[in-house]
């Protein structure tokens, strides 16, 4: 994190990545790594996959859902998008974020 806000993100990325290896079962490193991939357009498929993961290890956990529904809308598949809002939304449905975002 602190490589990410001193704006170096390939260090990040790599620290990101180093960590969701060494700890594969931290639901915050997989999804960090996962958001951290989906800046780059060829790594889209991995960040999924790894967002997935956070998911799967913290089903309840909203912000990883969001993350999924962001990578899906910069994708283009509102649908997908959608989908894990809903889902975001039936886990806390006072989330402002998960509603501004079903609202776009």
């Amino acid at each position: 994190m602190t490589a990410l806000k001193g704006g170096n993100a390939a260090a990040a990325l790599a620290d990101f990545a180093e960590a969701a290896r060494l700890e594969p079962k931290v639901a915050r490193y997989r999804a960090q790594y996962g958001q951290a991939l989906a800046g780059n357009v060829q790594m889209r498929h991995r960040a999924e996959t790894e967002i997935h993961a956070a998911i799967q290890l913290e089903p309840n956990n909203t912000a990883y859902r969001i993350m999924l529904a962001k990578l899906y809308q910069n994708l283009g598949f509102i649908k997908r998008a959608q989908g894990e809002l809903e889902r975001a939304r039936a886990i806390d449905p006072q989330n402002a974020e998960v509603q501004r975002l079903l609202a776009e």
